[in-house]
């Protein structure tokens, strides 16, 4: 029987970097499947890449209640695929997460790590616009300037060592072993590294553990903006990136984050796109859109298993009604904006803080894995174990969480060898 030091599951941002870190005695399992689902109720951007039926994302699970679906994406790279390559770092002032890390000294640290790896443009103020008692603060984007994941790189470099295979589930046999059951085959290890997201990790434990009476996470609650652009341009638009940042601030707090997009016909489907590319400049000059994020409120998802069927529910968390209509103060700065969607939930893609019901009681992922005696055999390196986010997209915390994870694992187990 072959027993791996380490087996990782899932090939996102997280789980490339935990793979990369301990590739000498490692196994990643990606979470491709074989089966194929119709893309029906897919997020549009996503769908845009997909054909009507795909094997790239799998355990979908629609909930007609809340008119919503969530599920993992089943190919290398993840979410990766489909992001807009945003990459903040949080300031000692902004929310990082302190659970972890403990000292912002320690969370920067391992941001320069990060940055090293994958470099990305700087974000800074570049234009300020007063409002009375508002200030509208016009940002550098902080673009991606390399891949986070090279697909092809990987699967050629580790070749060997990578398994385009799903996870259905683990359990332990014995003292540092643990069986690891895929779509189609049995591995053994001794460390199991859980970097699948918090929906694929969630799906994992719910069918590992069949006392788990529930399980929940979080994500962001974006809204759509339309509008026109109006009067004189009083911002700055760069020519090399497809999307402007604004900050909204109040009272010296960070009210809402705003990012406005360029006209672009990959946006839309495969009946506008035609008529977008024909009248793009055009467009350009009097239309726009965009997303923006109201600080203090986030949506919470909840999956529960009876028998063999996933039910799936949501609600908004400490919703910021009163300060949607702060994002109309752009108007003050030529975006007349004339229109505000709310988006489904689980449309935010940050999902973060994964919790377990078990036996009655509410844990956080390490505390679970603690409480099943896991500790020493099951690790969760990604934002599963990421309590709370800031208002902008949060990768580049994400994957300094897991490089400060990982470093403590390495040591952790060099410490052991050395007893």
């Amino acid at each position: 029987m072959l027993v791996y030091s380490n087996i990782i599951v899932g090939s996102g941002p997280s789980g490339y970097l935990a793979f990369k870190k301990l590739n000498k005695k490692s196994l990643l399992i990606t979470g491709e499947t074989q089966k194929k689902i119709f893309t029906d109720n897919v997020h549009p951007k996503i769908k845009l890449k997909l054909n009507k039926k795909t094997n790239k994302i799998s355990d979908l699970i629609y909930s007609k209640k809340n008119n919503f679906s969530i599920y993992s994406t089943s190919e290398v790279g993840g979410l990766t695929n489909y992001w807009g390559k945003q990459f903040f770092d949080y300031k000692e002032n902004e929310y990082w997460p302190k659970k972890i890390f403990k000292k912002f000294t320690e969370y920067k640290k391992n941001l320069e790590i990060i940055n090293k790896l994958y470099v990305s443009i700087k974000s800074e103020v570049i234009k300020k616009t007063s409002v009375k008692n508002l200030l509208i603060n016009q940002l550098t984007p902080p673009i991606l300037k390399t891949p986070v994941l090279n697909k092809g790189l990987l699967k050629k470099e580790f070749k060997k060592k990578l398994v385009e295979d799903r996870v259905i589930s683990f359990k332990k046999i014995k003292k540092n072993l643990i069986e690891v059951i895929t779509e189609n085959k049995i591995f053994y290890c001794k460390n199991l590294i859980l970097c699948a997201g918090p929906i694929g990790n969630a799906l994992i434990l719910l069918r590992s553990f069949p006392n788990i009476n529930y399980l929940k996470f979080k994500d962001d609650n974006p809204r759509i903006i339309f509008g026109l652009i109006v009067g004189k341009k009083k911002y700055h638009h760069s020519k090399d990136t497809k999307l402007m940042d604004f900050d909204i601030i109040k009272n010296n707090r960070l009210a809402i984050y705003s990012t406005i997009y360029r006209v672009d016909p990959d946006h839309f489907n495969i009946y506008l796109k035609p008529f977008i590319k024909i009248f793009k400049k055009v467009l350009s000059k009097i239309f726009f859109y965009g997303q923006f994020w109201v600080s203090g409120e986030y949506n919470e998802i909840k999956l529960k298993k009876n028998n063999d069927i996933f039910h799936l529910s949501a609600k908004t968390i400490n919703s910021q009604k009163n300060n949607v209509s702060i994002i109309k103060k752009l108007n003050n700065i030529g975006f007349k904006v004339l229109k505000i969607i709310n988006l489904n939930f689980a449309y935010g893609f940050h999902y973060h803080c994964l919790q377990i019901n078990y036996k009655g009681k509410l844990y956080l992922i390490n505390e679970f894995i603690s409480k099943v005696n896991l500790k020493n055999n099951v690790f969760c390196f990604d934002s599963s174990v990421i309590d709370k986010i800031f208002l902008k997209p949060p990768t580049k915390t994400y994957l300094a969480t897991t490089n400060y994870l990982v470093e403590k694992f390495i040591k952790k187990n060099s410490d052991n060898l050395k007893l």
